[in-house]
């Protein structure tokens, strides 16, 4: 089998561009950080959890992709203030997970 090979993959093993199916907290913590810092042309370790998204001038179109780029991650439907309503990434995050946790689709 080649280097290339990739059917040596494990059986049940899902890309690694896939969303998970039920990310944690910290899961959904760490790639909202991500995606925020793309917004903001910043690097994620600019990116403090705690420090609110308008702090960092985060504009109306930012705020709506990341609300779609949320929506097909953890595939739950948010609203398009999520930006506004938890204005943190830590708030987001911690959101998301609460309504993952209990299995709110809406």
């Amino acid at each position: 089998m080649s280097i290339t090979d990739q059917s040596a993959a494990p059986v049940g093993t899902a890309p690694v561009d896939q969303p998970s199916p039920h990310p944690g907290g910290s899961d959904i913590e760490g790639w909202l950080t991500e995606r925020v810092a793309f917004h903001l042309r910043r690097t994620p370790g600019e990116i403090d959890p705690d420090t609110p998204l308008a702090d960092y001038g985060i504009d109306s179109v930012a705020a709506i992709s990341i609300c779609g780029e949320i929506e097909a991650h953890v595939r739950l439907a948010v609203s398009p203030t999520i930006a506004y309503d938890f204005p943190t990434v830590h708030a987001i995050s911690e959101h998301l997970a609460e309504r993952l946790a209990c299995g709110d689709p809406s």
